[in-house]
């Protein structure tokens, strides 16, 4: 942390292929998250917050089966969020707030049933809070204790989920 790395996400690091953390946070890193990050087959988490990383999340990365920490927050990533994610079977952690993601929350994140924290406030999405995520809530017998998103009706930007049923708190 605070390791005061920068420059950009090299792409070579895909040729370490028994990689199972990259962890490259509050740095000063920017550019794009190559694609061929998804080609980490042993890959539990990647953690690259409080960074200048731009462009969208590669759909790649969600072909990591074995990722259980994806933390991307406090950047300028955009684009949206996309359908593939509810396939990464073991996902436990996912943290993406504070960026500039649009569109709506998959309906198939229900399918990511280890869930624990996931984080979606300070970004442009828009919608309802999928009911899959809200079944997954700690207080309906599910694994998720935290679920976050910009759900306060004053919110420029809106996500329908109700506090405490779905969501833990509107944090904006």
């Amino acid at each position: 942390e605070d390791d005061g790395l920068g420059g950009t996400l090299p792409f070579e690091v895909q040729n370490l292929t028994e990689l199972r953390y990259l962890i490259v946070e509050e740095g000063t890193t920017s550019g794009t998250i190559p694609s061929e990050y998804g080609t980490f087959r042993t890959l539990h988490i990647l953690d690259l917050n409080f960074n200048t990383l731009t462009g969208t999340i590669p759909v790649e990365i969600y072909d990591l089966q074995l990722l259980f920490q994806l933390d991307l927050n406090d950047n300028f990533l955009t684009g949206t969020i996309a359908t593939e994610i509810g396939t990464i079977q073991f996902l436990q952690f996912i943290q993406v707030e504070v960026n500039r993601l649009s569109g709506t929350i998959p309906e198939e994140m229900g399918n990511n049933s280890f869930l624990r924290v996931v984080e979606f406030f300070g970004n442009q999405l828009t919608g309802d809070m999928p009911q899959g995520l809200c079944d997954l809530r700690n207080n309906t017998g599910g694994s998720i204790f935290r679920l976050t998103a910009d759900c306060d009706a004053g919110d420029a930007f809106f996500v329908n989920c109700s506090v405490p049923d779905c969501c833990t708190d509107c944090p904006f």
